[in-house]
């Protein structure tokens, strides 16, 4: 039974947790939902040119953007010691390095966008891509990603998720989709980036300097680089084990078999994105624990946690791959729909890696956790190749899936070497075989009235299910409710009530009296 002092944190942290998850779904749901409109105004052949600045993107970001995990864990330790200056030094040490650094790129990427354009576009015609893609690195890969990691650190998740919904999200779909129909061209699209990454970064910086106060320069850029180094090598591989697949495509298929993939990771990016959220509201609470035995317990709901949420949306849009594809997508994209739920399946298995992942960089494991990563890529990359020649795009799929299970595998391993793995596996199993079922009702429920159009209606019934499941194998427990209706407050008691209800708890009423008002 959880004390009250240990709810209230797992009700803040799930809060922080929630601001980000629904900024993250708002960004990807939003951009899923442009694509319906973007999808019938590009071919697929364009959408692997769009593949191709992307990865450019990526790379640089990579390889050229600089400490902001290193800002994240010295902003996040030093405020939580009340040493404001030393979290500010952190900050605009990092800040100033990458600003540097980026107006040398973005000068050398405008000089050479004719190079580029013909090397990886085919075509002279493509240069104006490149030339405005130089001024939005500036700012997405530069500027962005060190504020960002400044706000994570001083947990100041509200305003991140509320920002990046609005401008990253919303304005950023309209700018592209509005763009792209008056200039004709994928150079819309990238000036789109540049005007809502510009909105963006102004927005961070002017609440990162709210919050930290004056620019200061005292914190040693030689600590900020010490941490970080080693976490820059996990970088490189991780790139490479995020684009092994899509550059290898390069090779092997046409742009438009490429363009198609990466809609199927797109659609996957809703799981991922999800997931991005809770890594970067687990990464600063790591930080502050130094303890093994309470990283073992905090470990251990959020996994928990992890799998309650995770684990049915891997399977529910498996088993709705088809519908989601061709609604969203369109009919040319149906070669991503098996790819689509070969990633899906390989999630659901390592869904609850997602919280211990962040455990190995907040003690500054950022060695092991590089290594384990190369391993992963050799391996995946390898098989990739093998693959490719022969199932094309279904090859690059299975590849993908086997990295995924590869790295929580070798996750799992490193943890518990570390004494700081502790899970609860009844409660993930639990789980699993409430996703496992509702992703079967729904196979049978399309197999008897299948529309593309029904996606709502499938969604639904597999929200239902997926709670009656989960009564049913009673996998919830008090603290969970504890959680919940710590969690949505007062004002939302009486959602709180009927899922107790259907979750089967015994006593469904609140202690109105020992609630306090949200602030």
């Amino acid at each position: 039974m959880q004390t009250p002092s240990s709810v209230s944190e797992d009700v803040r942290l799930s809060r922080g947790a929630s601001y980000l998850i629904v900024q993250n779904l708002g960004m990807t749901a939003i951009p899923a939902i442009g694509f319906l409109v973007l999808t019938r105004l590009i071919s697929t052949t364009q959408m692997g040119e769009w593949t191709i600045l992307t990865l450019v993107v990526a790379a640089c970001q990579t390889f050229t953007t600089w400490f902001p995990q290193a800002v994240t864990k010295f902003v996040a330790e030093s405020s939580s010691k009340g040493e404001k200056v030393s979290a500010a030094s952190a900050y605009y040490q990092a800040l100033r390095a990458n600003f540097i650094i980026y107006i040398l790129v973005s000068v050398l990427m405008y000089l050479n966008a004719p190079f580029l354009a013909f090397h990886l576009l085919g075509g002279l015609s493509d240069t104006p891509l490149f030339r405005a893609l130089a001024f939005d690195l500036f700012l997405s890969a530069g500027i962005i990603p060190i504020v960002t990691a400044a706000m994570l650190g001083l947990q100041m998740f509200r305003e991140t998720a509320l920002v990046g919904l609005i401008f990253s999200g919303i304005f950023r779909q309209l700018a592209i989709i509005s763009l792209i129909i008056v200039m004709r061209g994928l150079v819309g699209m990238v000036i789109g980036w540049i005007v809502s990454d510009g909105a963006t970064a102004i927005i961070y910086v002017w609440l990162t300097a709210r919050a930290l106060g004056q620019p200061q320069f005292d914190f040693p850029l030689t600590k900020l680089f010490r941490y970080y180094f080693p976490l820059e090598l996990g970088q490189i591989v991780t790139f490479a084990q995020s684009w092994f697949d899509r550059s290898l495509m390069v090779v092997f298929v046409p742009l438009s078999v490429l363009g198609v993939y990466n809609a199927a990771l797109t659609a996957f990016g809703v799981l991922t994105s999800i997931s991005t959220s809770m890594v970067n509201m687990l990464f600063p609470v790591y930080s502050r624990i130094q303890n093994v035995g309470r990283m073992r317990g905090v470990a251990s709901r959020a996994t928990r946690y992890a799998n309650f949420i995770l684990v049915p949306l891997a399977f529910g849009l498996l088993a709705t791959a088809r519908p989601a594809v061709t609604l969203m997508l369109g009919e040319s994209y149906r070669g991503g729909i098996l790819p689509l739920e070969i990633f899906c399946g390989a999630f659901a298995i390592t869904a609850f890696t997602i919280a211990l992942a962040p455990i190995l960089w907040a003690w500054e494991k950022t060695k092991l956790a590089a290594l384990m990563s190369g391993i992963t890529v050799v391996i995946s990359s390898g098989l990739a190749y093998a693959l490719l020649p022969e199932l094309g795009i279904i090859g690059a799929s299975i590849a993908r899936g086997v990295s995924m299970i590869l790295l929580a595998i070798l996750i799992v391993v490193a943890l518990a070497k570390m004494k700081t793995l502790q899970l609860d596996l009844l409660a993930m199993a639990k789980t699993f075989v409430a996703g496992a079922v509702m992703a079967g009702v729904l196979l049978l429920v399309q197999m008897f009235e299948y529309s593309k159009f029904l996606l709502p209606l499938y969604a639904s019934i597999g929200v239902v299910t997926y709670l009656i499941a989960l009564r049913l194998l009673k996998a919830t427990d008090q603290s969970d409710f504890d959680l919940l209706e710590g969690f949505l407050g007062i004002k939302f008691s009486f959602v709180s009530r009927f899922l107790g209800w259907i979750l089967g708890k015994s006593d469904t009423r609140l202690a109105l009296s020992s609630q306090t008002p949200d602030s």
